[in-house]
């Protein structure tokens, strides 16, 4: 997310979808779908510009988008037609993580992003997340960086709570 007002748009967009899907029964459909929508964006000049040009009508870029969305929930479709209406399509990335964030919430799931120096075993792997979901309290799915800078150890990320049990950490702390 890049700014405070983006942030604050993402999380009242995601968090009414969330809570659309939810009573619906649709929360992995809607989450399936808007990953799949963020890599045509990715990876379609063609499909990010009808997406996000200013030049095309939002009508216009309505009946491209229910063409191009065809295969995808209704609840998915009502929702990027809302942000065209509303020219909000930019903010189409940052709401997708923060819906991520709300489903994970609600499911009970932490994400956490780990660094380490070099590629571990799976028996280390069942270890740490072992102690990070008894860390965390709950249950924990990770996303292993190797970064060789970190010398040894590693830095666990959950959103905005940090663990630095790094070897390069402990010796910025010495400094």
């Amino acid at each position: 997310m890049t700014g405070l007002k983006e942030g604050r748009v993402a999380r009242r967009y995601a968090g009414a979808l969330f809570a659309t899907a939810r009573r619906l029964g649709r929360v992995a459909e809607v989450d399936a779908d808007l990953e799949s929508i963020l890599k045509s964006r990715r990876d379609s000049p063609a499909f990010r510009q009808v997406l996000e040009s200013p030049l095309i009508p939002a009508e216009r870029k309505k009946q491209i988008m229910d063409r191009a969305l065809a295969g995808v929930e209704p609840l998915t479709r009502s929702f990027v037609d809302l942000l065209i209406t509303k020219r909000r399509t930019d903010a189409l990335p940052a709401i997708r993580e923060e819906y991520r964030r709300c489903a994970d919430e609600a499911a009970g799931i932490a994400r956490v992003d780990v660094t380490v120096a070099a590629p571990i075993t799976d028996a280390e792997l069942a270890r740490l997340k072992a102690a990070l979901e008894a860390r965390c309290g709950r249950r924990v799915e990770l996303r292993v960086h190797v970064e060789p800078a970190v010398l040894g150890g590693v830095i666990a990320r959950v959103g905005d709570t940090v663990w630095d049990g790094s070897v390069r950490g402990a010796l910025e702390t010495m400094k």
